[in-house]
C-alpha cells in the first residue's frame, strides 16, 4: 500500500515542478510595462505603498490623466497608437520610447524617424559623457552642498591636445535647475526650495556657458568624471534628453528632485541596471553621486576645472613681495603704467579683471574692459608668461575622496562628578574636523545632528539637535578682503524641556598656513524664547598632519536679558582619521563644567 503513495508523490512532485517552471521564466522575462528599461525611461519608481510615480509632473510627458502613477496605461496608449499622424507625432516627441518599444517588441516603429530630432541629433553627436560635480557654493543655500552636471564630450577628453586647444568649451551640458523667483529673501527661497515651491527644469546650455556661471561668477571647481557609453547608449541618451527639455518638469525639493537625483535618473534610464538611485540611502547629494557612478563604471578618466579664483590665487603665490605691492597699487589706483613692464603681475591682473567682470551683466564691463584693454596692449609688448597654471594636486575637493554622508560617534569619559558617555549621531555632511579630502579647506556644514549625553551623577539623558549648523571662514587677505561668517539653528535640553535656539556669527579669519592652519574671531548673537546672549567665538584650527587635526575655540558670552555675569565656555578637539571611515576623537571641554571625552567616530 505504500507504493502507490510514493508513486503519486513523485508524479505531484513532476507535476508542482512544471507549474512553476513557466512561473520562473515569467519572473525572469516581465511584461513591457513592468521591464526596467520602461520604468526608468519615463521616471518611476515605487512608492512606499508599493504604486507607481513618476518624478516627472508634466502632463506633457505622458499619453494618459493618470500615466504618472501608471505604468502599463502609458504602454497601452503608446502600443495602440493606430494613426500614421499619431505614430509621426509620437516619434518626433518621444525617439527613446520609440527606440525602447522596439527593443522590447521587437516590432520596427511603422513610421520614418522624426526629421527635425534627427537634424537636431546630428548637431549634439558626441564621443562620451562626463558626470561633473561643482564645488559647494556659499552665495546660493540651494549650492551649499554642491552641483552636478552631465557633459556631452564630442571628443575623447583624456587627449592632452584637446584638452589645451579648448575645445571642451564648445561641449554641452545638461542639468536640472529650479526656476526661482529673484524677488523672494532668504528665508522664502529655502522654504519653496524644502516644498517644491519652485518649478523645475532640464536644460541644455554650451559648456562655456556653464563653465563662465559656476567656475568664474561664482568661484567653484569643476571635476569631471568620464562615462563611455556604446552607440546604442548613445543614441538613447540623446533620443531622451530631446524629450526632457521640450516636455518634462517637476517641482524643485533640494532634498529629494534635485540636480543630482534627476541626472541619475537619465542615468539609469540608458542603464537600468545600474540601479543609482537604489545605491544611495537617504539624501542624494552631488559628491555621493560621483561615488556611486564611480563605482558601477569602474577605471575612468577624470579632468579638472579650477575656479577663476583658484587661478588667481596659484599666480598671486607665484609673485614676489614687489610684485605683489605693484599689483596692489595698481587695484587701488588702476594705472596700468605703474606694471607696464611686469608681465607677471599683468597676467594677474588679468586674471583680477576675469573675476570682476563674471559677477557683472555685459552692458556693466565697458569700464573694465577699458582697463582690460591698456593692460592687454602692455601685455603684448613683453615677453611669453612664465606663471605656472594650477596645480591639480593641491586642490582637496576631489568628490571621490569624501568620506560617506553620516557620521555616528562614541564617545566615553569624565566630568566632576562622574563618568560621561556620550553619543552623536549626524545625518550630513562634514565639519572641521572631519577628514578634510573631497572638500573645501574649512568647509563645515552640518545638518540635523543630534548629541545625546549621560552621567552617572543625575542618570538623565540631556540632548543637543542642530537643525542646520554652517561655517564659512573665508582667510582674509589684502588682496581679497572677505568676512567669515556662522549660523545655525536647533534644540537643546533645559530643565524646563526644549527650547529652540539660533545663532549666528560675522567676524574676520586669518590663514598662518595654507590649507593647514587658521584663526578666527567672530562677535556672536545667541537667541532664545528666555534669553539673548552675546559674545565671541574665537578659534585656532590647525592640520598637525594629514591625518591628525585639532580645533580650540574660547567663547565667552553673556546674556543680555538677564544681565548675567560673563560666562567662559572652551573646548579642544583632535582628531585622528584611520582610514576614510573610522577616526579616533579627544575632546576636553569646560561648557558650565569640565568634561573629558575620548572615542571613535565611523562615517557611512
Amino acid at each position: 500500500m505504500r507504493r502507490p503513495v510514493r508513486d503519486m508523490s513523485l508524479r505531484s512532485l513532476v507535476l508542482l515542478l512544471y507549474l512553476l517552471i513557466p512561473c520562473s521564466a515569467q519572473a525572469h522575462d516581465p511584461a513591457p510595462a513592468e521591464h526596467p528599461s520602461w520604468l526608468r525611461l519615463l521616471h518611476y519608481d515605487s512608492t512606499l505603498l508599493g504604486s507607481w510615480q513618476s518624478s516627472v509632473h508634466a502632463p506633457d510627458f505622458f499619453l494618459t490623466p493618470h500615466g504618472r502613477h501608471d505604468p502599463q496605461a502609458e504602454w497601452n496608449a503608446w502600443m495602440q497608437t493606430r494613426s500614421p499622424d499619431q505614430q509621426r507625432d509620437l516619434a518626433c516627441r518621444f525617439p527613446a520610447r520609440v527606440l525602447i518599444s522596439q527593443r522590447l517588441t521587437g516590432q520596427i516603429w511603422p513610421v520614418p524617424p522624426c526629421v527635425e530630432y534627427g537634424d537636431w541629433k546630428k548637431r549634439l553627436d558626441f564621443h562620451s559623457l562626463s558626470l561633473v560635480y561643482s564645488t559647494a557654493y556659499a552665495g546660493n543655500p540651494a549650492s551649499v552642498l554642491g552641483h552636478n552636471i552631465l557633459k556631452l564630450n564630442r571628443e575623447d577628453p583624456s587627449t592632452p591636445a584637446y584638452v589645451e586647444s579648448g575645445l571642451p568649451l564648445l561641449d554641452y551640458g545638461i542639468g536640472f535647475l529650479a526656476r526661482s523667483d529673484p524677488q523672494d529673501g532668504p528665508v522664502f527661497y529655502v522654504l519653496n526650495g524644502l516644498l517644491g515651491g519652485y518649478p523645475g527644469f532640464f536644460v541644455l546650455q554650451p559648456y562655456y556657458e556653464l563653465v563662465n556661471t559656476y567656475a568664474y561668477a561664482e568661484n567653484r571647481d569643476l571635476w569631471e568624471l568620464e562615462i563611455k557609453l556604446d552607440a546604442d547608449e548613445r543614441e538613447l541618451f540623446l533620443a531622451h534628453i530631446w524629450e526632457l527639455i521640450h516636455y518634462a518638469s517637476a517641482p524643485y525639493h533640494f532634498t529629494h528632485v534635485n540636480c543630482s537625483t534627476m541626472l541619475l535618473e537619465i542615468l539609469e534610464a540608458v542603464r537600468p541596471h545600474w540601479n543609482l538611485r537604489q545605491r544611495i540611502s537617504g539624501l542624494v547629494l552631488p559628491h555621493a553621486v560621483m561615488q556611486t557612478v564611480a563605482e558601477q563604471q569602474g577605471a575612468s578618466n577624470e579632468s579638472f576645472w579650477p575656479s577663476q579664483r583658484r587661478i588667481f590665487h596659484e599666480h598671486w603665490r607665484q609673485l614676489n613681495g614687489a610684485q605683489q605691492e605693484k599689483f596692489l597699487d595698481w587695484r587701488d589706483g588702476s594705472d596700468a603704467v605703474a606694471v607696464a613692464d611686469e608681465p607677471l603681475v599683468l597676467d594677474a591682473i588679468m586674471d583680477q579683471l576675469n573675476m570682476q567682470k563674471s559677477r557683472l551683466d555685459i552692458t556693466e564691463q565697458s569700464r573694465l574692459r577699458v582697463q582690460e584693454d591698456q593692460i592687454l596692449l602692455a601685455r603684448s609688448r613683453l615677453p611669453a608668461s612664465t606663471l605656472q597654471p594650477p596645480d591639480r594636486s593641491r586642490a582637496t575637493n576631489n568628490p571621490l575622496w569624501a568620506h560617506g554622508l553620516h557620521k555616528f560617534s562614541l564617545l566615553a569619559g569624565l566630568e566632576r562628578e562622574g563618568t560621561l558617555l556620550s553619543l552623536r549621531l549626524r545625518w550630513g555632511l562634514h565639519d572641521l574636523l572631519d577628514e578634510p579630502q573631497g572638500f573645501d579647506p574649512y568647509y563645515h556644514i552640518n545638518f540635523f545632528d543630534l548629541r545625546l549625553r549621560q552621567t552617572t551623577r543625575t542618570r538623565a539623558l540631556d540632548y543637543t539637535l542642530d537643525v542646520v549648523d554652517l561655517m564659512s571662514l573665508h582667510p582674509f587677505e589684502r588682496v581679497e578682503p572677505s568676512g567669515s561668517w556662522a549660523i545655525s539653528a536647533g534644540l537643546h535640553d533645559t530643565e524646563d524641556g526644549a527650547r529652540p535656539h539660533v545663532r549666528g556669527s560675522y567676524g574676520v579669519a586669518w590663514e598662518m598656513r595654507a590649507d593647514r592652519s587658521l584663526i578666527y574671531a567672530l562677535p556672536t548673537t545667541k537667541l532664545t524664547i528666555t534669553s539673548f546672549e552675546v559674545g565671541f567665538r574665537l578659534g585656532w584650527y590647525h592640520a598637525w598632519t594629514a591625518r591628525w587635526r585639532q580645533l580650540l575655540e574660547i567663547l565667552p558670552r553673556q546674556s543680555l536679558s538677564r544681565k548675567d555675569r560673563v560666562h567662559w565656555d572652551w573646548s579642544w578637539e583632535q582628531r585622528w582619521s584611520l582610514n576614510r571611515s573610522w577616526q579616533v576623537e579627544w575632546r576636553l571641554a569646560r561648557e558650565d563644567r569640565w568634561q573629558s571625552l575620548v572615542g571613535i567616530g565611523q562615517f557611512f
